[in-house]
């Protein structure tokens, strides 16, 4: 969606804001997504990342891989490919 009238601002919010809105995007294949945006020319806000032990809790996102980027407008938006309780 894009406002042509009135004209926004840019929202510049930051991924790891808790109050921060974002759009997830469910991804079957995450290598092969990740690939063909990064091949055209989308800049990812830091490497792809796929959660360990310790770092979720409780352990239910184990494994799941998730990339953040924003859209034209500055909406923060992620691929993911969930595993373990997220994948359900």
């Amino acid at each position: 969606m894009q406002f042509q009238e009135p004209v926004a601002e840019r929202t510049n919010g930051v991924a790891n804001r808790p109050d921060s809105m974002h759009l997830c995007l469910r991804v079957d294949d995450f290598d092969a997504v990740y690939r063909r945006m990064k091949e055209a020319g989308y800049e990812f806000l830091g490497e792809d990342h796929t959660f360990i032990e310790g770092e979720v809790i409780p352990n239910a996102a184990l494994g799941t891989r998730v990339a953040y980027f924003n859209d034209p407008d500055g909406t923060n938006l992620e691929i993911i490919r969930p595993q373990g309780g997220f994948a359900s």
